[in-house]
């Protein structure tokens, strides 16, 4: 069995009615003359031509017959649809990362439970390490020492390495 691309133009085309009018072509032409005879039975005088009645009808039809001429391909209503969808867009977009939209926001809140202030904590001094003076002393008198040759290295996870080189 053979399988063939069908190109989007062919599947888009609109049917062609009656010549080269289309059904929402010929919709529009149509409607002009429903509504005339709406204008002619439900506005008063009923049942009676008037001239207001008439210059509603004759500027109904102007309209809808204008709608219908085809520019480019398509109706000018669908041109004008287009275009009010651009002007009604909106002019400038501000990118929010914490915009909720299309999120599952589940928020659950238990109404029973009171609120309770927090106490505020006072930051925990660090513990500052007790050496022996032997060692402080011995400490200083490397790191003043310009044959030790100290060095100071970090690791990939921060960590600290001191390299002193022995004294001879």
């Amino acid at each position: 069995m053979k399988s063939t691309v069908v190109p989007a133009q062919v599947t888009t085309v609109e049917d062609k009615i009656a010549g080269n009018l289309t059904f929402s072509q010929i919709l529009l032409m149509t409607t002009p003359v429903f509504a005339s005879g709406v204008i002619f039975a439900f506005l008063p005088p009923f049942m009676s031509l008037r001239g207001y009645k008439l210059l509603i009808a004759v500027s109904f039809a102007v309209l809808c017959l204008t709608l219908a001429i085809r520019i480019k391909g398509r109706i000018v209503l669908s041109w004008i649809a287009v275009l009010g969808k651009y002007n009604l867009r909106p002019r400038f977009y501000i990118f929010n990362k914490n915009d909720p939209h299309l999120r599952d926001m589940h928020i659950e809140r238990d109404e029973h439970v009171t609120h309770r202030p927090t106490k505020v904590r006072a930051h925990k001094k660090l513990n500052q390490l007790k050496l022996p003076m032997k060692k402080v002393v011995w400490a200083e008198q490397v790191v003043a020492n310009p044959e030790a040759k100290l060095e100071f290295k970090t690791t990939r996870k921060g960590d600290l390495r001191v390299y002193i080189q022995e004294i001879k």
